[in-house]
């Protein structure tokens, strides 16, 4: 049967969803909730017949027809507006499209954006329910006279009490935020009540919430109405999706950073910019490994003659790598005592990264090391400036034997596994390639920016600093040909073509969106839903004898050794995506050992919220699984408080604490940020914050894409825009590098792009001086 009348014991099943199992809940338990019934399925004309007897015997009151889709009104997600609602049904015809809308409203690409921004945070069960069908609830209207919601605690975090909104008449005015409603808090603060409600009314819409919550076992999220006689009606109740305190996690936090980094502590997120907000648990035990002692970025330093990690101040489990409000930073502050041991200075965010001397760190010890640390900066200097051509040669030579090691385990060799062995490969490979694996690309990272530091004094001294800034954009815009451009290219052929995707997927298929993360699928378990349909091709002219022209008329005896500089870097730039795009093949594997691990443990997604370390005391009994999927569900819970936040690419201590206080509210008249790619363009903004499943058939000519950042997924998107505006994103980011290659004018460094701009927004985007504009004309 698919009529469940709220009366029958079946229709509590969660099963059809929290709306409708809630309501039925309630109706048994005897609480005053308008007579309803569920429909789990698309009605057969028998089931018309029942459902229309139904409505007559209720006397054909006005109905509302609402979804309760499976992962609807749960503890995580609440999908408000997301689905279908109609309101007053009075005819046949008007029920009949009512419900076949609400069961098509599950297919919505807007209800698909709210599944997938969330699938990565629930777990594997609710994954799960997610997919399910869409049930429809039958429920009978009220006239009311004063409609609201209730919360059994303020979820404002502003208090641990309940809170209630009110506003005359039906609750949708409350719902679209058409008009201001009044408020009553447990404390019996009030404010802008209707005429004809009081605080006694509220206390009584109150009590009837507390036992609501009693007797569900959770704090209520409760929509209620007073009918004309008077009679509280429960509407819905869900669970509050925000119940932990924000403030409680928030004041941890910076707890957290006050007492384990002094003042003025200062951090770098432009090393990690291709990472969309928040690294998973697992990933970021691996990165934090690699810059920690005795693995590839120290033993990359110690290579090149720098200090690294031989000062005692080290403990062996420090990292460079930390978390600030879950995002990951590199600590410029220790990064200048791995360069040049302990020295006077601290690092200065703004407004770029540099050091000042404070004399507050001058002592007796850093006064005796001083000319060894300024012999140290001179031999290091000296040693990376002659011996470039050397490592050069070297990293190439290691590229070589990179590429002949043998292929890595398929999922089938994966399967016949046994979960010791599998546990064993995700930490052999894990730490090979925090150790082995990243070395040589770390030596080359550091040798391209000593020699781009290197390029831009000597070109600071012909043409002046910011004009030496712009031409190495310009250069490394139209010099420059990488083998991830030659992937993007391919990519997008392969979108246009099904017969090339095979081809594609068996070269680059170890890729794909958002690929530093290892939560994200690859390109090759993608399959054919990796390739997007209608892709414009781009092609690109390759400017490189231009640049050398270029640099041979600089009016200067230096051009020769500018050109010799200008040579190296485009080497070490192209080398360095050959590097990225053969070390992503092991990394892609220490996913399909994980996700084969995962399975074993019946963990899934959820083992990416796991650190390394909690995975290896797992296997020795250590720790228990019920206890680390608690972990994984307070993870998430204070993960969910700090996307609230946004912090700057380069950010401080102190900084964090304004932005948290709102000291820093104050807006800037102008938007000024790092120009990536050259070039001035007027546009109508398209904000973006997940690239998948995106149209851009209806994007106008001249779109401004705005994001956080970007990755390779982005391409298409790349191809549909005149410009680029992202979050965060140095001069050799994805956004950088594509933007240049296409011809496009991009800008990073935006504080709180995404939430400055909205779409239509009409905008200027000087992609020559990183600058932001307003079009008011």
């Amino acid at each position: 049967m698919a009529l469940i009348p709220f009366e029958n014991s079946k229709a509590s099943d969660r099963r059809f969803g929290g709306k409708a199992s809630g309501l039925a809940n309630l109706t048994q338990k005897g609480f005053t909730v308008p007579r309803g019934l569920i429909i789990h399925e698309k009605l057969e004309p028998s089931d018309w017949q029942a459902l229309v007897d139904w409505w007559d015997q209720l006397g054909a009151p006005a109905l509302a027809v609402r979804s309760s889709a499976a992962a609807e009104d749960g503890a995580r997600t609440s999908f408000a507006g997301q689905n279908k609602t109609f309101l007053n049904i009075q005819n046949q015809d008007d029920l009949k499209r009512g419900i076949r809308e609400c069961f098509g409203s599950i297919h919505q690409d807007s209800v698909q954006a709210y599944r997938d921004f969330f699938k990565d945070e629930n777990s594997a069960s609710e994954q799960g329910e997610q997919q399910s069908e869409m049930n429809v609830v039958l429920q009978e209207m009220i006239n009311p006279l004063f409609s609201g919601v209730f919360f059994s605690h303020d979820p404002r975090n502003k208090g641990t009490g309940w809170y209630l909104e009110v506003v005359p008449g039906f609750g949708e005015s409350l719902v679209s935020g058409r008009v201001t409603p009044g408020m009553v808090n447990e404390e019996k603060h009030f404010s802008n009540l209707p005429h004809g409600f009081t605080v006694e009314k509220a206390l009584q819409v109150a009590q009837v919430g507390i036992q609501v919550a009693k007797s569900l076992g959770y704090s209520v999220d409760m929509e209620w109405a007073i009918d004309p006689a008077g009679v509280i009606q429960i509407l819905q109740a869900r669970p509050i999706t925000t119940v932990r305190s924000d403030d409680q996690v928030i004041a941890y936090e910076l707890e957290r950073l006050r007492t384990s980094y002094p003042r003025g502590a200062t951090w770098d997120g432009q090393t990690f910019a291709e990472w969309s907000g928040f690294p998973s648990y697992f990933t970021f035990s691996i990165w934090k490994r690699a810059f920690s002692p005795h693995f590839a970025f120290g033993s990359a330093l110690k290579t090149l003659g720098y200090k690294s990690f031989d000062q005692s101040s080290f403990h062996s489990k420090d990292s460079l790598l930390e978390r600030v409000f879950g995002r990951a930073y590199i600590n410029l502050d220790r990064l200048t005592e791995l360069y040049y041991g302990p020295i006077p200075y601290v690092t200065i965010a703004r407004p770029r990264p540099h050091l000042k001397f404070k004399f507050k760190k001058v002592s007796l010890k850093m006064i005796s090391y001083a000319p060894s640390a300024v012999m140290s900066m001179l031999k290091v200097s000296w040693n990376i400036s002659t011996n470039r051509r050397h490592w050069l040669d070297n990293c190439s030579k290691e590229l070589h034997r990179f590429r002949k090691k043998s292929p890595n385990l398929g999922v089938a060799e994966l399967n016949r596994k046994s979960s010791s062995e599998l546990f064993d490969l995700v930490f052999t490979e894990a730490d090979g390639f925090a150790k082995e694996v990243l070395y040589w690309p770390f030596i080359l990272i550091v040798l391209t920016e000593s020699t781009i530091q290197r390029l831009l004094l000597l070109l600071s001294g012909i043409l002046g600093e910011e004009n030496a800034q712009r031409k190495i954009r310009e250069w490394l815009g139209r010099g420059l040909h990488t083998q991830t451009f030659d992937m993007q290219k391919e990519y997008i052929e392969a979108c246009n073509d099904p017969d090339k995707r095979d081809r594609f997927l068996l070269k680059y298929g170890h890729r794909g969106p958002r690929e530093l993360d290892l939560m994200y699928p690859r390109w090759n378990e993608l399959g054919d839903s990796a390739f997007k349909t209608s892709q414009v091709g781009f092609s690109v002219v390759d400017h490189h004898s231009e640049v050398e022209k270029e640099i041979l008329a600089l009016e200067s005896f230096k051009r020769e050794i500018v050109l010799e500089e200008w040579r190296l870097l485009k080497e070490m730039l192209e080398l360095r995506e050959n590097w990225k795009m053969e070390i992503l093949k092991p990394y892609a594997s220490i996913r399909y050992a994980l996700n084969a691990l995962a399975e074993r443990l019946s963990l899934n997604a959820d083992i990416h919220w796991l650190r390394l370390s909690e995975l290896q005391a797992l296997q020795q009994n250590e720790l228990q699984l019920a206890g680390l999927k608690k972990r994984i569900e307070d993870r998430k819970e204070r993960f969910a408080v700090f996307r609230k936040y946004s912090f700057p690419e380069m950010t401080s201590r102190e900084e964090v604490e304004d932005i948290v206080s709102g000291k820093n509210i104050q807006k800037k008249p102008s938007f000024d940020g790092e120009a990536l790619s050259p070039g001035i363009i007027r546009g109508e903004v398209r904000l973006v914050l997940d690239p998948v499943n995106i149209d851009t058939q209806s994007w106008p000519e001249n779109t401004i894409l705005v994001a956080e950042s970007t990755d390779p997924s982005w391409t298409p998107l790349f191809v549909k825009s005149k410009a680029i505006v992202v979050e965060k994103g140095g001069v050799l980011s994805h956004c950088a590098i594509v933007a240049r290659e296409m011809g496009i004018p991009a800008v990073s460094g935006i504080f709180e792009a995404t939430k400055k701009f909205k779409d239509g927004d009409k905008l200027w985007v000087d992609g020559n001086h990183g600058r932001i504009a307003h079009d008011t004309n």
